[in-house]
């Protein structure tokens, strides 16, 4: 039965997927790759036409009121209507690889595109995984990933900068503190003086039991490790050793995504100003 149901559910998805498109109408502009699109667009229950200049076949022109979707792959339009969104193509395709409607803000005209994710790509434990893939499994989810704006950011970057100088100014003026009683206690000795000492009584430290639990884990598998034979602690190695390098090359690639993304701010910040 369990079985069974899994199977209906995986059954009801598909056909949800193959309806992604359902209620949507397309319009192509002419500098826009048709064939693929309009394939693409009927196969997953959407409506789509072009200029008839451009070839035939084509079921409605530009100016019906009813187009939700206008497909363009140029910086700026000359004519805009309200009714509809004027989205770059990739969006198309990016939404049938994530197999639900993806927000079109992202590919409004002569904005920068996000990276276009394969879709045969399964990440495992320990993998790398870029933000816009994590974006878009929240939204499979059905969660709405926090989304804020530059601004926001930007405030947000200050507040934390502000709050850094804050704690390094009160750390110097510890530091400085902690210098001139040293040298009070300097001088003290240097005259003979007998040094005040203050006695703190101690705390007893409360026992945590899951540091307990983890510290007796840990202890057991270091003994079941020294009780392995020889072959099989090569084997144990050789996973250990591919794991580690699993968990550097993703280390390395969220530290080069890091420094990807601090550049792209400082560019737009030096633009702004």
């Amino acid at each position: 039965m369990e079985k069974m149901e899994a199977r209906e559910k995986e059954q009801k998805l598909l056909e949800t997927q193959k309806k992604i498109f359902e209620g949507l109408k397309f319009f192509v502009n002419r500098e826009v790759p048709r064939e693929s699109l309009a394939f693409v667009i009927r196969c997953f229950g959407g409506q789509v036409s072009w200029d008839k200049s451009v070839c035939i076949g084509s079921t409605y022109d530009v100016t019906d009121e009813t187009i939700t979707h206008q497909i363009v792959d140029r910086p700026n339009v000359d004519k805009q209507y309200m009714n509809r969104y004027y989205i770059q193509p990739q969006w198309v395709y990016d939404c049938v690889n994530a197999k639900i409607l993806l927000p079109v803000e992202d590919y409004f005209l002569g904005v920068t595109l996000p990276p276009h994710l394969s879709p045969f790509v399964e990440e495992k434990e320990g993998d790398y995984v870029p933000p816009e893939k994590l974006k878009i499994m929240a939204l499979q989810r059905g969660e709405k990933p926090a989304q804020q704006d530059e601004e926001e950011e930007e405030e947000e970057e200050e507040e934390e900068e502000e709050d850094e100088d804050e704690e390094e100014e009160e750390n110097e003026e510890e530091e400085e503190a902690e210098e001139k009683n040293l040298k009070k206690m300097e001088e003290q000795r240097s005259q003979g003086k007998s040094l005040q000492v203050k006695v703190t009584p101690g705390k007893v430290k409360a026992e945590n039991p899951a540091r307990l639990e983890l510290e007796e884990k840990a202890e057991e598998k270091r003994l079941a490790i020294m009780m392995m034979k020889k072959k099989e602690k090569y084997l144990y190695d050789k996973i250990m050793f591919g794991k580690k390098r699993k968990v550097r090359e993703a280390s390395k690639l969220a530290a080069k995504r890091k420094a990807h993304d601090d550049a792209e701010k400082a560019k737009k910040k030096k633009s702004r100003k």
